[in-house]
């Protein structure tokens, strides 16, 4: 072979070896460099790994037992209070635990992530605060509630207490007094409603018995007649016996309520929705000059108070003013029966307390409310009112300075009413 075969020869063969010399280098050298990378990818999620906590900080472990211990006290006071029915108390325990579940979740997802995660302490604080406020106002409405049950404290009325509130008809004795302030001073009974509630059925029928209703007084005039009015002078239970006797019914319980808390219970609750049959102007004696209109009125607590008053205005006096009562109670029932009652349940219970006063035991006031949460039920409202003539003038019991006008009773009447009170207890 001649000398420049051999070159081309030796050149061929260096040229192919280059060029798969470097195809086997490079896959060698490309696989000790992948390998150096996962090498390195592997070291370092070792470090990281032995850099991130255990577990969590003493500060998140504090929070999370603040918040269990803030849940654990809002369901105990939930539970003293006592107004929630069970199945809303099971949903309120679910909701307790899943808000701690998810704390504790996100704190062992920030644990793991190399990511800066959020650890969940924003929601702990606030659930631990939202718990602690709800749990306050639960003690207080508790609070609230047990000052306006004084018939309790008595022990007078242990018949009355054994009654299933919730299951079996009664009557209440509605009394409102004519003066501001101390629920406990003496006074005439201005109002005499009688609310007569089936539970079961939900109904209700409002009895208004005029002021000057002409009656015997059990116990005090001894068989002479007064007016239904002069018995609150005597006290609620001798109001109620004049009731009781006139219609021939059993009142268990009584509500005595005061200017003061009519006023600001209203007004607690943003106002009130009326019905008036009739329009007309108050007047200043009634507390507040007021245009009412035939029809559908929103009153503040003064203009509401007004509205019940004022007689003067009116072509039939007493009567329609009894009529003006129902209305205004007709409307503040159908708004303390909706679920706004909610929202201003503390402020209207801290309204009342100190104005007004019941026989009826917290526990069966519990009761009610807990059976109207559990039911949202609407609410059957009938009103009806005793007349008479009141066109004369009687000799009274309790006045001893003459003749006084009065309105006596008439028997249709009183008898037409017996029969509603009847038919609603059925």
């Amino acid at each position: 072979m001649e000398y420049r075969d051999q070159l081309k020869y030796i050149k061929s063969h260096q040229t192919t070896g280059g060029e798969r010399r470097p195809e086997r280098n490079r896959g060698r050298n490309s696989g000790k460099r992948s390998g150096k990378k996962r090498d390195k990818r592997s070291y370092e999620e070792e470090r990281v790994s032995r850099e991130l906590p255990a577990k969590p900080s003493f500060l998140n472990r504090v929070l999370v037992f603040v918040q269990a211990v803030s849940a654990v006290v809002l369901f105990g006071s939930m539970a003293i209070l006592g107004i929630l029915p069970m199945k809303y108390m099971a949903g309120l325990l679910v909701l307790l635990v899943l808000l701690l579940l998810v704390v504790k979740r996100k704190q062992k997802r920030a644990l793991r992530s190399r990511k800066k995660r959020s650890s969940g302490k924003g929601l702990a604080i606030s659930v631990s605060a939202i718990c602690l406020f709800l749990s306050f106002y639960c003690l207080k409405v508790n609070g609230a509630l047990d000052k306006i049950a004084i018939g309790e404290e008595s022990g007078k009325y242990e018949e009355a207490h054994a009654r299933n509130v919730t299951e079996e008809p009664f009557h209440v004795y509605i009394s409102g007094i004519d003066v501001y302030g101390d629920i406990k001073k003496e006074s005439r009974s201005d109002v005499n409603l009688i609310a007569t509630v089936n539970p079961k059925t939900h109904k209700i029928l409002l009895t208004t018995t005029p002021r000057d209703y002409y009656v015997p007084i059990p116990g005090v005039s001894d068989g002479q007649r007064d007016k239904l009015t002069h018995a609150g002078i005597y006290g609620i239970d001798t109001s109620i016996a004049t009731l009781e006797e006139l219609y021939d019914i059993d009142i268990p319980f009584y509500v005595r309520v005061n200017f003061t808390s009519v006023e600001e219970i209203v007004d607690v609750m943003g106002g009130v929705d009326v019905e008036s049959e009739l329009a007309f102007t108050t007047g200043e004696e009634a507390g507040a000059i007021v245009e009412v209109k035939q029809g559908k009125n929103h009153f503040t607590g003064k203009e509401a108070l007004a509205f019940v008053r004022e007689r003067k205005a009116l072509a039939e006096g007493d009567n329609q003013r009894g009529k003006n009562q129902q209305a205004l109670l007709t409307g503040l029932i159908r708004s303390t029966m909706s679920p706004k009652i909610l929202i201003h349940a503390n402020g209207m219970i801290n309204s009342v307390a100190g104005n007004a006063d019941t026989n009826m035991s917290e526990k069966q006031m519990k009761a009610l409310i807990r059976m109207q949460l559990d039911t949202l039920a609407g609410w059957d409202i009938e009103s009806v009112s005793a007349v008479g003539d009141s066109s004369g003038k009687k000799r009274c019991y309790s006045y001893k300075g003459g003749p006084l006008y009065v309105t006596v009773p008439s028997e249709s009447s009183v008898e037409e009413i017996k029969e509603k009170m009847r038919n609603v207890c059925q």
